[in-house]
């Protein structure tokens, strides 16, 4: 008898492990609003979420001065900058930590300058919503997100370095209705 009932705990398990199978992993029909904000880039300018109606995709790159995957990232990130801007694709960097203190904005600061990006980065006050109730929710650095015109993310965040995973930047891009 018991090893009947071991047996139908395994099937079961089999069986329930493989109910989420058939649905589609990269959900690209999920839209959910990208909060707004009001924050300083790294040079002290104001820049608000009204800029992504300005493209028709903005990549938002999450990263923190100790991650040193985002660090070394960089480079590659400012490539795309470099060809997605002439397509109306925006990239943005939000330096997670920056916003913490006169010392992480400086060691920001010098780590753009190293990786030579141009693209403009965040540096979000820990005070304000964007970091209160979307940064301090991140499981990890680099996060990455595609946002629409109107706001909206696109499919689920992009965890990790986005060299490796273009297709999946690319099928968010694509997806959105210009």
């Amino acid at each position: 008898m018991k090893k009947i009932a071991s047996v139908s705990l395994v099937l079961a398990m089999m069986a329930f492990s493989l109910t989420g199978c058939g649905q589609k992993s990269d959900d690209l029909v999920t839209k959910k609003p990208f909060p707004e904000f009001s924050e300083k880039d790294m040079e002290g300018n104001i820049v608000t979420s009204d800029i992504f109606s300005d493209y028709d995709a903005t990549i938002v790159n999450f990263w923190s001065n100790g991650c040193g995957s985002c660090v070394e990232e960089m480079p590659y990130l400012e490539e795309l900058y470099q060809e997605f801007k002439d397509k109306n694709i925006n990239l943005i960097g939000v330096g997670s930590d920056s916003g913490q203190g006169e010392e992480e904005l400086a060691t920001a600061k010098e780590i753009l300058s190293a990786k030579g990006v141009t693209y403009c980065n965040i540096s979000p006050d820990p005070d304000n919503e964007l970091y209160k109730d979307f940064i301090s929710e991140l499981n990890g650095y680099p996060t990455t997100y595609v946002v629409d015109k109107e706001g909206n993310i696109i499919g689920a965040p992009i965890i990790g370095v986005v060299e490796g995973q273009e297709d999946t930047l690319n099928k968010r891009i694509e997806s959105i209705e210009k």
